[in-house]
């Protein structure tokens, strides 16, 4: 009989190996300890998102697409892997697919942080102003200590417009 069980504590401490490798950019210790993790919970979704950031952040942008398309079928409600999965593909230059994707994430949770500021960039890619502007106005509104967006916005303001 056993009076004390590591494995939990060993699963623990590997989770957050690989979360701290992931916030500090080792990628590939991160993708391993996550592929590690996803050997004994293959359907944990919080695992294969975070291994889908890990492979994309070190351009494995193909693999990155599997698993936010696996997190999408156990949870088709997440709006998180739609972003995720949105970027994996605007990085390959799918940038219409990628808007298209992120409409889905629209229709799940328009509130969600950096969605109109992802649209926004896309927009931007495909030389439509008005509307990545419309999209930063939104995210700023959602959003208003979002620094980035509201850096793009006063750039684009001053850039094509003469004005702050």
């Amino acid at each position: 009989m056993r009076l004390f069980d590591l494995e939990p504590h060993r699963k623990r401490r590997q989770l957050q190996r690989a979360n701290s490798a992931l916030r500090k950019g080792d990628h590939a210790t991160a993708i391993a300890e996550y592929k590690a993790l996803l050997a004994d919970d293959p359907d944990n979704t919080a695992f294969l998102l975070n291994l889908g950031a890990a492979l994309h952040l070190a351009g494995q942008h193909t693999p990155a697409i599997e698993r936010f398309e696996r997190v999408l079928e156990l949870d088709p409600g997440s709006a998180t892997a739609l972003i995720n999965l949105a970027a994996a593909h605007a990085t390959l230059g799918h940038v219409d697919k990628a808007i298209a994707i992120l409409a889905q994430a629209l229709e799940i949770d328009a509130a969600k942080r950096d969605l109109h500021y992802n649209l926004a960039a896309l927009y931007l890619r495909k030389g439509l102003l008005p509307n990545a502007m419309a999209e930063l106005e939104l995210e700023l509104a959602l959003h208003p200590d979002h620094a980035l967006a509201s850096s793009t916005l006063a750039d684009l303001r001053r850039q094509y417009l003469g004005r702050p």
